[in-house]
């Protein structure tokens, strides 16, 4: 009689699966789309859809479609393999949510630094970015583990008084002496400013850009880091 009950339950937690990721896109996506997440000219279903146009933080963001991993459900996750697209770039690979933790597979991304949010581009910086990404977790947003290489392509900023800097690649993970840190290398590509260093992303730091900036020291009491370039040009 247990193993029949638990065939039972196994059966219609299946069908429930089964009716779910079969539902439109226009109906269940609306309902389960987190908080400042716009997707907008649904089609297909919640298994293999599409939006025409997704915003992020008031940001279009581009097109993309998906394909949902059902089996993911069962371990309470959501994964799917996505491909966003848009005129002057895009991003695909697999994506793997559950609670407060995203982790991307086998991502690439081409994309204008403009996507940002003003927290990780401010001051009206211009250029574009490639990522590859073999592997790249993110808990409360914020990177705890990577395996993979940016690179920062004609970075141009800022708005009062732009320059073009150059291009420069940060590579991820580099060895690291400090536990809860994800270590990377900085280096220039193509430019005038000559760069060789390292960032240290701690663990425990909010999801902020002025975090991303603790490699420089402690900020004053109006906030700035002191940063200094040598060099010649």
């Amino acid at each position: 009689m247990t193993n029949l009950r638990s065939l039972a339950a196994a059966g219609v937690a299946a069908f429930l699966v089964f009716a779910l990721i079969t539902l439109p896109a226009n109906v269940v996506v609306p309902r389960i789309q987190p908080e400042g997440v716009t997707l907008a000219g649904l089609d297909g279903s919640v298994w293999n859809g599409s939006a025409q146009v997704l915003q992020i933080g008031g940001v279009h963001v581009g097109s993309v479609s998906w394909k949902l991993q059902p089996l993911a459900l069962f371990t309470l996750q959501i994964a799917a393999d996505v491909d966003l697209k848009r005129t002057d770039g895009f991003a695909r690979g697999g994506v793997r949510m559950g609670a407060n933790r995203v982790r991307l597979e086998d991502f690439s991304a081409s994309l204008p630094i403009g996507v940002l949010s003003p927290q990780l581009a401010p001051g009206g910086w211009a250029g574009s970015i490639n990522a590859r990404f073999a592997e790249l977790t993110l808990v409360d947003q914020w990177p705890v583990s990577a395996n993979g290489t940016v690179d920062l392509i004609d970075l141009t900023g800022p708005a009062r008084q732009p320059a073009n800097l150059g291009t420069f690649q940060l590579k991820f993970p580099i060895e690291s002496n400090e536990a809860n840190t994800l270590a990377g290398s900085i280096i220039d590509i193509d430019g005038p400013i000559r760069i060789t260093g390292r960032i240290d992303l701690k663990a425990a730091a909010p999801a902020s850009f002025s975090r991303t900036l603790q490699f420089l020291g402690p900020p004053d009491a109006q906030g700035w880091r002191q940063f200094s370039l040598s060099g010649t040009m």
